[in-house]
């Protein structure tokens, strides 16, 4: 009955093991191709490999932990306690709050290598040897882990690549009038008036920027003029207290659309007032889904927008082969915290300090 019990003790640990690692393998290869037709989908696409790695590390533990169970615990226990650390680490640099749900992730990554750990521990006390079929069990362990990770990245990829392909294209990075759900407006050409891609950072004083947050372009025309010192207020002092958050009045009053040239190529030292940045509402009005708008409409008390077919992005609003997939918008959601908006339509509070390559703008033409 002992060897019995002890035989059940292996079986658990060894086979909680293995599920908890395959089901996080199988996250990660949903993630990752999820992110490559979302975040990832622009020219020259060379960089999608680089959105499977978690996953390829992941399925290079499982036949690590497969035929050798301590060595691929103790990597799994000491590789997620050193991302760990260094998620915070960063977090803590960039005074970004994480959230309690992270916690109880952080738990969750160790726990497979952990129970690897306690598998061979279990086996080698009670002298423990594996029958000689074994080794035909575990091999089709691996082979469940690739039909399943390529069943998954086939079904969920496929229906992605379908809807990517059929975006319509970008004809030009021309100035471009659209007419939205009530409303009309000119949208900024290729230019300082619309950032799409770090690829084509913005020119100012004969310094490139790129990556901007809702401060830097908030504060712009706060003397000094500039992006220089703007994303976390004059007075930063490597303190979260000491973070400066700029207020709707402030962009009112300093952002740097007002300082654009009347063609919207350039930023210039002077107020021109012939651009502005959309507010939140009418992004919402203005998205499109293959050449037809919409219908959206954002409530304002939810912070939410609906709409009657999602948008996608494609032209002529979106730059459908380039980096960019989130604009932000002139709208202030508190005291920390701005809105930008998804080319899927979603509107979302985003921290005025973030900055992120693939979060830009595109200006609109002041009516007289």
């Amino acid at each position: 009955m002992k060897i019995k019990k002890d035989k059940n003790l292996f079986l658990i640990s060894g086979t909680a093991a293995y599920v908890f690692l395959l089901v996080a393998t199988l996250l990660w290869a949903y993630w990752g191709v999820g992110e490559v037709f979302h975040e990832g989908w622009y020219s020259p696409y060379t960089h999608i490999i680089f959105y499977f790695i978690p996953f390829l590390v992941l399925f290079g533990t499982i036949a690590l932990c497969i035929y050798f169970p301590l060595v691929g615990g103790i990597a799994i226990v000491a590789g997620g306690i050193l991302c760990l650390v260094l998620i915070i680490i960063r977090s803590m640099q960039q005074h970004i709050n994480l959230l309690p749900s992270f916690w109880m992730i952080a738990a969750i990554v160790i726990i497979p290598g952990l129970l690897f750990i306690s598998d061979y521990i279990l086996k080698k006390k009670r002298k423990y040897r594996e029958p000689g079929k074994a080794i035909f069990k575990n091999r089709w362990k691996l082979v469940a882990a690739i039909g399943l990770s390529l069943i998954l990245i086939i079904g969920v990829g496929t229906p992605l690549l379908i809807r990517n392909l059929g975006r319509l294209p970008l004809d030009s990075y021309d100035e471009v009038t659209v007419e939205g759900n009530g409303i009309t407006l000119t949208l900024a050409g290729d230019g300082s008036g619309w950032y799409y891609s770090n690829t084509s950072p913005i020119l100012f004083r004969g310094k490139e920027y790129q990556a901007f947050s809702w401060n830097e372009i908030a504060l712009f025309g706060k003397d000094p003029v500039g992006f220089e010192g703007k994303r976390y207020g004059p007075d930063y002092d490597n303190t979260k207290e000491s973070i400066y958050y700029a207020t709707q009045e402030d962009f009112e009053k300093y952002n740097m659309f007002r300082y654009l040239d009347c063609r919207g190529d350039k930023l210039t030292d002077k107020i021109k007032d012939c651009w502005r940045l959309p507010a939140a509402e009418e992004y919402v009005m203005l998205f499109m889904y293959r050449g037809g708008n919409c219908g959206g409409y954002f409530n304002e008390k939810e912070g939410k927008a609906y709409y009657s077919k999602t948008p996608d992005k494609e032209g002529p609003i979106w730059a459908p082969d380039k980096m960019v997939i989130y604009y932000w918008t002139s709208t202030s959601f508190n005291d920390e915290y701005a809105y930008d908006i998804t080319y899927s339509g979603e509107v979302r509070e985003i921290s005025k300090i973030t900055t992120q390559d693939y979060r830009g703008w595109r200006a609109v033409r002041v009516e007289e």
